[in-house]
């Protein structure tokens, strides 16, 4: 009786995270994941993987907060989020993946697909279940993967576990 109950409850989870969307399938750009606020008060900027965070003037984040050093930081992790928009764990998901990115301050890098939208991102890291995560190293190695909703102490114990990746301190 127990895992009949299980599985309906299986079913019912799946059924609700591969509802359509609205959006159409053609679309197959990645989802921007919203950047923080700058310390003027400005809205987030919205950035993809291939986009540098900028400011909304357009000049790089970099330069307002440390105008004679401009080094980028490469990311250590790409944190992959396979997903949809209507999914409620990938919902879920959505808070979390902000405040690693925030936390980790390009560390880790942290990339959101819609797999309404993508259906080649699911094929590409071969999704079974959404949401799941893939971890990637910097040479772009997968070294963990997770599926279903992962709770950020959770994902913050395996990133300093498997890829010694601690989130860094305030400077001050």
């Amino acid at each position: 009786m127990k895992i009949a109950i299980i599985a309906m409850t299986i079913l019912i989870l799946l059924a609700a995270c591969s509802a359509k969307s609205d959006v159409p399938a053609e679309n197959t750009e990645q989802t921007p994941v919203a950047s923080p606020a700058d310390t003027t008060g400005n809205k987030p900027v919205a950035t993809t993987p291939d986009t540098p965070l900028t400011t909304p003037d357009k000049t790089p984040a970099a330069t307002q907060t440390e105008p004679e050093k401009t080094t980028a930081v490469e990311p250590l992790v790409t944190f992959i989020e396979l997903g949809a928009k209507t999914c409620i764990p990938c919902k879920m998901m959505q808070p979390i993946m902000k405040e690693i990115t925030d936390e980790y301050q390009g560390l880790v890098k942290v990339v959101f697909y819609d797999l309404n939208d993508n259906r080649q991102a699911g094929q590409k890291y071969g999704v079974r279940v959404m949401p799941t995560q893939v971890f990637l190293d910097a040479e772009g190695k997968e070294f963990f993967r997770h599926e279903g909703f992962y709770p950020k102490a959770d994902i913050q114990k395996m990133l300093a576990e498997k890829a010694g990746v601690t989130v860094p301190k305030p400077k001050r």
